[in-house]
């Protein structure tokens, strides 16, 4: 569901979509665009009031970020929404879960600082195409079916990503929905060595990203995880922690510069514009400045 805000936006992407233009380029395929030092903005930016909003999204596409993780859940009438935690408290004017409202009722909602409710999913996938890619995360299971409906709809296999965690029934039943979405899964905890040699095993050509908890980035794994034509990511805060920017503008406040050291592909960020800045940095060959 659209809301009426974004129609005439969406319905003008889509026009942009499916326009063929004469002597237009073949457009380059998800694991194509996510391959090199890749920026992905936590929620947009973490520290911001509006994150997880299209407004954020939008910001962390001007600072260079190649990616947006988002996180989506399900309303009660089978909306998928953009929304972290389980409870509309303190984020939202509502309290209660989520699960709990309908599409129509979580608009009225209005979050912090704003005037409308949670994003849909499907503005944002409709917002996304030929902009940033969207990382996510599934965070209750039964989005998964509205959310795959979703991709397969609007055609958005090359623009998304979705999240499955180390939930390995999860990833079994996103690779059952659709075996052309794109996946990325989190080996972790005491059998994260032996779910990761399965993922692996299986040669599930969509399963594009390995997420990298720190007990898993090793040399050892990250060859592993590339002979197998794989991606890895991690979140940079693993690395170092990422103050907020606002406290000190002129701070460099990502911890990227050290997930691209390590060889990991993409480093998720709550602080785009500083983790963009230090990867244009080392591609030019220079060491990150503060």
């Amino acid at each position: 569901m659209i809301r009426p805000r974004l129609l005439a936006g969406t319905l003008l992407g889509v026009a942009l979509w499916y326009t063929p233009c004469a002597g237009a380029q073949v457009e380059s395929s998800l694991a194509e665009r996510l391959r090199g030092m890749r920026v992905a903005a936590h929620r947009g930016g973490y520290w911001h009031p509006d994150s997880n909003t299209l407004s954020r999204f939008d910001t962390a596409r001007r600072q260079g970020a190649d990616i947006v993780e988002t996180d989506i859940r399900l309303s009660r009438d089978g909306i998928p929404i953009v929304f972290h935690d389980d409870d509309l408290r303190p984020q939202t004017s509502c309290a209660g879960p989520v699960g709990a409202r309908t599409m129509n009722e979580l608009d009225a909602c209005h979050l912090t600082g704003s005037t409308h409710g949670p994003e849909t999913f499907e503005s944002v996938l409709a917002w996304s195409h030929g902009r940033i890619v969207i990382d996510a995360e599934l965070k209750e299971p039964e989005v998964a079916g509205p959310a795959v409906e979703l991709v397969r709809r609007l055609g958005a296999y090359e623009w998304v990503y979705f999240q499955t965690g180390n939930n390995v029934a999860l990833y079994r039943a996103v690779r059952s929905l659709d075996p052309r979405v794109a996946i990325e899964a989190t080996p972790r905890g005491r059998h994260a060595d032996t779910q990761l040699a399965d993922l692996l095993a299986a040669r599930d050509a969509r399963l594009l990203i390995i997420q990298l908890h720190p007990e898993l980035a090793t040399p050892r794994n990250l060859m592993l995880i590339r002979q197998s034509g794989k991606l890895s990511s991690m979140d940079a805060w693993r690395f170092g922690t990422e103050y907020a920017r606002p406290f000190w503008p002129f701070s460099r406040t990502a911890a990227c510069a050290a997930v691209f050291a390590a060889g990991i592909d993409i480093a998720i960020s709550n602080d785009p514009l500083s983790c963009a800045e230090q990867r244009d940095e080392l591609a030019l060959g220079a060491p990150p400045g503060r």
